[in-house]
């Protein structure tokens, strides 16, 4: 089997957006053939190459926007068929004729045909009914009873890490208990448009506590550079729930939000029916070990669980958790994390901007581009970019405020929108001169402060404040310059600035906005390498400031606080607890943290076995 690599078409040549994967696979051999026969004349023995491609199958697709004609990239196994007639060939001469015209190609590796076979995809099916989410689920384990008992295994949050944590665990015939203090996705739905409209935030119950995590509602981005045969185990996954297998081979692939509610249901489904228990609105609030430093139990807002192991995937948005972990001497550290804005743009001008090509009435309208753009001399860059989505609340308590962004499936909205982020590292931290800012987990205070002031900021309510993006530039380059002498060598003077120019967007965020000076709401270090990068990405892009607008603030782009863990991924602290996903400071993101999540229950497991 030969892997055919870095080959590309024309996106004008089809529309991805229409036709599926099974009608790319079919149609592919015909674009290869075609460049084939046009790059060469060459035959094997007089008979042509056609003769010898079996069947094929994409197991990546991206896209090239650096060339003046956008194209699809593909990575593709393809199996050739050398019958008895032909058995005096092999792979290599395919191979050696391929490299002659500029086709990659090379023998497919064991885990690549693998992939062909669909062996790594995982057998079972969907729950067969639909399970009331607004009940008690409970499993009698009858292992007790026919003396196969094994350690109870308590997995507390039920986001990608606790989720794919309880799918491996019943594959290993180990039927875990799992509580989350938030309510199941359907009447989550409900608390977050009450916030939207009514400005009512329920703590519990919100964009980032619920089923499903945070990552529920920021698109269902799978994006990752992990290269872990765990990505295809949680990518299959998620197309047996429901999701489109389109994303087994999108370089970026998403899910959406909106049908992200149907996959949490169906994956509910699949693990009570196989056998695992299943609480909402059930909130951890302490643990308790035995003289041996060994988890004995977990302490719930409702009862006491008894518990072996305890795989902690609360998320990293969970503040009391961590405090809880400090007052329990479980070892923390401080963690680079990243602060700034969402920045909107309106989505034709994206589009327009990153998407070259011609667009004649046989084009293709491309929509929902998506950029990822970073500064080498300040430091700022995009992250979690929605095309054509909204900016969202995404708080985790009570009178704080911060923000993200989200995309449904069909990212059709007016506005795309992405963070501009700077880093916060410790001797940054150190420049503010506040002591609780350095102790451990005192990363978490300094996130807190920010989310207070935006709060207050944004007039209370839970509204958002915001400001053109070109007046923040000019604020910050006067303050700076004012006061610090440093030139960003901009062009761009404090006095007059950039001017706001069409189309610029309205703040998509609710239940409302507040124009505010945001340079106010965040340190010097944040704002000069914001500022200086957006400068540099005005410079590369013209229009992306002058044609943009700033909502504040963003906090959550990954977990401030490292909950140490071993090599076998257990706490250096507690015996049986295993700190899990994105709030444990190993993850980001909903394929890192679903592996992260494996990754806890197979060391747990290894344990019990």
């Amino acid at each position: 089997m030969i892997l055919i690599y870095d080959f590309k078409i024309p996106v004008k040549a089809k529309n991805p957006k229409t036709t599926g994967l099974e009608k790319e696979e079919e149609i592919f051999p015909d674009y290869f053939l075609k460049y084939f026969n046009e790059k060469s004349s060459e035959k094997i023995n007089d008979i042509n190459i056609k003769d010898f491609i079996g069947k094929i199958k994409i197991i990546k697709k991206s896209l090239d926007f650096r060339q003046k004609e956008p194209k699809n990239v593909y990575k593709v196994l393809m199996k050739f068929d050398f019958s008895s007639k032909f058995s005096d060939k092999n792979e290599d001469e395919i191979i050696n004729i391929l490299a002659g015209i500029d086709i990659k190609a090379r023998k497919a590796k064991d885990e690549e045909e693998k992939l062909f076979y669909g062996e790594n995809s995982l057998d079972f099916e969907n729950g067969k009914q639909n399970k009331d989410c607004g009940k008690t689920f409970q499993y009698k384990n009858e292992a007790k009873k026919n003396n196969s008992y094994k350690p109870a295994v308590l997995i507390t949050g039920m986001g990608p890490a606790g989720i794919f944590a309880a799918v491996y665990l019943l594959k290993q015939g180990i039927k875990p208990v799992l509580i989350e203090k938030g309510k199941c996705v359907e009447e989550r739905i409900k608390d977050i448009d009450a916030l939207m409209n009514k400005g009512k935030f329920n703590k519990k119950s919100n964009v980032v506590f619920g089923e499903g995590g945070a990552g529920t509602f920021s698109d269902g981005k799978l994006t990752t550079r992990k290269d872990d045969t765990a990505v295809s185990f949680v990518l299959n996954f998620l197309v047996k729930m429901g999701a489109d297998k389109k994303i087994l081979v999108e370089h970026k692939p998403h899910v959406g939000s909106d049908i992200l509610i149907d996959i949490l249901r169906n994956t509910r489904n699949y693990l009570i029916d196989g056998g695992a228990e299943v609480f909402f609105e059930e909130e951890l609030k302490d643990f308790e070990t035995d003289d041996k430093n060994r988890i004995v139990y977990a302490v719930t807002d409702k009862r006491n669980i008894p518990a072996d192991f305890l795989i902690l995937a609360t998320g990293s948005n969970s503040i009391d958790t961590y405090e809880m972990l400090k007052k329990k001497k479980v070892f923390l550290e401080n963690k680079p994390f990243a602060v700034g804005f969402r920045i909107e743009h309106k989505r034709d001008f994206i589009d327009s901007l990153f998407f070259k090509g011609g667009r004649d009435e046989n084009d293709l309208k491309f929509s929902g581009v998506y950029y990822n753009v970073s500064s080498k001399q300040y430091g700022g860059y995009s992250f979690c970019m929605c095309p054509g989505g909204v900016v969202i609340n995404s708080s985790s308590g009570e009178n704080i405020l911060s923000v993200n962004g989200m995309s449904y499936s069909n990212r059709d909205m007016e506005n795309s929108n992405s963070a501009i982020v700077a880093a916060v590292r410790t001797d940054m931290i150190a420049s503010l001169g506040k002591k609780e800012y350095s102790l451990d987990g005192g990363f978490l205070s300094f996130r807190k402060d920010l989310e207070i002031k935006a709060f207050n900021a944004g007039g209370g309510g839970y509204g958002a404040p915001y400001q053109y993006t070109p007046e923040y530039l000019s604020d910050v380059i006067g303050k700076t310059e004012k006061e610090t002498g440093f030139n960003f060598n901009s062009g761009f003077k404090s006095d007059n600035g950039l001017k706001r120019k069409n189309p610029i967007p309205d703040p998509s965020y609710k239940p409302s906005v507040k124009y505010f000076n945001l340079f106010e709401l965040v340190p010097d270090f944040i704002n000069r390498s914001i500022a200086g990068s957006l400068i540099e990405f005005e410079k590369k892009y013209k229009g992306f400031v002058s044609n943009s607008v700033l909502t504040a603030i963003e906090t959550g782009t990954s977990s401030a606080v490292r909950i140490k863990r071993g090599s076998d991924c257990e706490s250096l602290s507690v015996k049986g607890l295993y700190p899990c996903g994105e709030g444990s400071g190993y993850s980001g993101g909903i394929i890192t943290s679903a592996i992260d999540g494996i990754k806890c229950a197979a060391a747990a497991a290894n344990k019990i076995f």
